[in-house]
């Protein structure tokens, strides 16, 4: 996926990329479009130490989900911890990573009808496809979850 997606809720044309990371003035109620990070998910979930060891990139659960949970703020928080549900009970590691991966394709429909109910800004459909689009393995599926809990908590807690 481009690193320029746009949710376009006027009937009008965006052509133009969000000029900076401050998005939180953004919503989707007053018709502005509403954008996700210009650099989310470039560079993978993962960053990787001098020695070559993985980590998740702390901006997934600090910059990055503060920001969805800004973007996401017209959804109760309950309807997002209704959507991530099947994801906290897939995280058993007994479980194949197909069955996680069913887990996390099925927030796709679930996040539609919140956006067709009007539950959910239309953002959350493009957030969920583009993480689908970086789910490879285990570790991304991991790094998905973990993300998804961060932008639950600053739903849930907002500002502190």
């Amino acid at each position: 996926m481009d690193n320029q997606t746009v949710i376009n809720t006027p009937e009008e044309p965006v052509t133009k990329q969000a000029s900076s990371m401050d998005t939180t003035s953004t919503t989707q109620r007053d018709n502005t479009p509403v954008y996700l990070p210009a650099d989310y998910l470039s560079s993978g979930y993962y960053a990787t130490t001098d020695k070559g060891t993985k980590y998740l990139r702390p901006e997934f659960v600090g910059k990055y989900a503060e920001i969805m949970a800004t973007l996401l703020a017209d959804m109760k928080a309950t309807d997002f911890g209704n959507l991530i549900r099947e994801m906290k009970r897939s995280k058993k590691k007994t479980l194949p990573f197909e069955a996680r991966l069913t887990a996390a394709a099925e927030m796709l429909p679930k996040a539609l009808a919140l956006v067709h109910r009007k539950k959910a800004p239309a953002l959350l459909v493009t957030f969920v496809k583009d993480n689908l689009d970086h789910i490879h393995d285990d570790a991304d599926w991991y790094a998905y979850y973990r993300h998804l809990e961060a932008i639950a908590g600053y739903m849930i807690g907002g500002d502190t």
